[in-house]
C-alpha cells in the first residue's frame, strides 16, 4: 500500500513539473511572438532591401 502511494505521489510530482515547464515555455513563446509582431509593424515599409515603395505612387505612364 505504501509503495503504491509513493509511486502515485512521484507520478503526480513528475506530471506537475512537466505542466510547469510547459506553462513557462508557452508564456515565453507568447511574449516572443508579441515582440516580433510589434517590431514587424513598427518598422518602416521600405526598410527591406529591394522592396517596392508602397507609399509613394510612381508617376502615371505618358498619355498618347
Amino acid at each position: 500500500m505504501k509503495s503504491t502511494k509513493s509511486q502515485l505521489i512521484l507520478l503526480l510530482a513528475i506530471v506537475g513539473a512537466c505542466v510547469a515547464l510547459y506553462a513557462g515555455w508557452h508564456i515565453y513563446q507568447r511574449q516572443v511572438a508579441q515582440e516580433q509582431k510589434r517590431n514587424f509593424f513598427a518598422a518602416p515599409a521600405s526598410s527591406a532591401p529591394g522592396a517596392p515603395d508602397a507609399f509613394h505612387n510612381a508617376p502615371p505612364p505618358p498619355q498618347p
